[in-house]
């Protein structure tokens, strides 16, 4: 969001300072959940690097002793499935916050709710970019428009009234009797209405 595109939508420079002020906050909220994911993921790599160092080392210690050497080797293929579906998880986490804040700049009302109607099979992150992405939301937003802010109409449809009171003018929607019986019913400004409709 750019305030070069509020602006073309006719927007105040006090609305433009307020839009982009709670934009800031939301990409601010988004980035900090980012970088602590990024500080667990560190911390469980360091961990499970700590982990491998010590079952080497009792590799080597367990030399000779088959039984101690398959208790290893168990021990080290339950270490290699953990590792893997700990990597899993905070690589599924890190795309989910890469979507999360890509959907804020899409404009999406709810990311949850968007971030359930995508395959995210299918969106990959590649060199900090996620891919396979832009093609979903543009199709959302064609198909599920509701699902997303809608830039407000820039240009409000005027309202023509003819000449006397314009704060009360009663709207031609009906016979000359209904209409004499509200309390604002002005005649002359029905038959200016009626004429004008001729």
């Amino acid at each position: 969001m750019k305030r070069e595109q509020l602006k073309e939508l006719g927007l105040s420079d006090e609305q433009i300072g307020s839009i982009m002020a709670l934009h800031g906050q939301t990409v601010n909220e988004l980035n900090k959940g980012l970088a602590t994911a990024e500080q667990e993921r560190d911390q469980f790599k360091e961990q499970l690097d700590s982990n491998q160092s010590e079952l080497d080392t009792l590799k080597k210690a367990a030399e000779g002793n088959e039984d101690l050497t398959q208790q290893l080797a168990d021990l080290q293929t339950k270490f290699d499935e953990a590792k893997t579906n700990s990597e899993n998880q905070l690589s599924e986490q890190q795309k989910d916050f890469a979507i999360k804040l890509a959907l804020k700049e899409a404009k999406a009302l709810d990311e949850d709710i968007v971030l359930g109607q995508l395959d995210k099979n299918s969106i990959k992150i590649m060199d900090g970019k996620l891919q396979g992405f832009d093609e979903q939301v543009k199709g959302l937003q064609k198909s599920k428009a509701f699902l997303f802010q809608q830039a407000p109409d820039p240009t409000p449809t005027p309202r023509i009234v003819a000449g006397g009171n314009p704060g009360n003018v009663q709207e031609n929607t009906g016979l000359l009797s209904q209409q004499m019986k509200s309390e604002s019913f002005n005649l002359t400004n029905f038959l200016t209405q009626e004429g004008d409709n001729k």
